[in-house]
């Protein structure tokens, strides 16, 4: 009787076994089929009819183009905030704290309790971005998996940065064409959207700039008030300058600068 119910629940175990490796199995086939399936919505797999062109367009390009924007661009963005404004920081205009190079955007004046403004403008800081992320783009972009059995032409690329006040834009223009006999489909433009406040914060910089450059002090409490919360600054002074942080309330992104001191 015992050895009966051994085998019974051997039996039982080996059906529950595979079962489980039916369904296991089941589960792989259904997660290719959806691969298979969400990569044929990507890419203009075999003969490329007319039709095709018409549904899908410059779909999937568009979305290669934004997807290589949003692993480039933010990164440059951090570090042009973290570093006051520049992604270069040359000799004698910068100084280190925390480990970051950190830009002077006022220089001391001998003897004078006020600074003297290192002149930046957000065309600037615009054209220091474009130039970083259309090099950035050139190694991340890729078109050869594109609408097979079709002609896709590239044209030359340009990249233009827009820092609006808490957006900031990136356009690339570049002319794409996909062509199959008398089909086709171009398009040249493209890009992507950052919610970062760099416009918000640079202004207020400017703010703090025009006070050290004029009164040789800002006092960052007033204004904070008087702007209701809608920035926090933070100074410290690592001796003998003074060193600025801002942020907006609603987000983690920093611009930070020195002002110069006297020893």
């Amino acid at each position: 009787m015992v050895e009966r119910k051994e085998v019974k629940n051997r039996n039982k175990n080996s059906k529950l076994g595979q079962a489980t490796t039916f369904v296991v199995l089941g589960i792989v086939i259904l997660g290719v089929v959806l691969l298979i399936g969400y990569a044929r919505n990507q890419f203009l797999f075999g003969p490329v009819s007319i039709e095709k062109l018409q549904q899908k367009g410059m779909g999937p390009i568009e979305n290669h183009i934004e997807e290589c924007v949003l692993e480039i661009a933010p990164d440059y963005f951090e570090t042009i905030g973290l570093q006051g404004g520049y992604l270069a920081t040359p000799q004698d205009t910068y100084r280190r704290y925390l480990g970051e190079p950190i830009s002077y955007l006022c220089y001391n004046m001998e003897d004078d309790p006020t600074c003297y403004n290192r002149y930046l403008t957000r065309n600037e800081m615009e054209i220091q971005l474009e130039e970083v992320i259309y090099v950035g783009l050139g190694n991340c972009l890729s078109f050869g998996g594109f609408a097979r059995g079709a002609d896709v032409s590239i044209g030359e690329m340009e990249v233009d940065v827009i820092i609006g006040e808490y957006e900031s834009f990136v356009d690339v223009n570049v002319p794409i064409k996909i062509q199959s006999g008398e089909a086709f489909v171009e398009e040249n433009k493209f890009g992507a959207t950052l919610d970062i406040p760099l416009g918000a914060l640079f202004e207020v910089s400017r703010d703090i700039i025009k006070a050290e450059t004029t009164l040789g002090e800002f006092d960052q409490v007033p204004y904070m008030l008087g702007h209701r919360g809608q920035f926090v600054v933070d100074k410290k002074r690592p001796y003998p300058d003074k060193l600025y942080i801002l942020k907006s309330k609603d987000d983690d992104y920093i611009f930070q600068f020195f002002v110069q001191g006297e020893a």
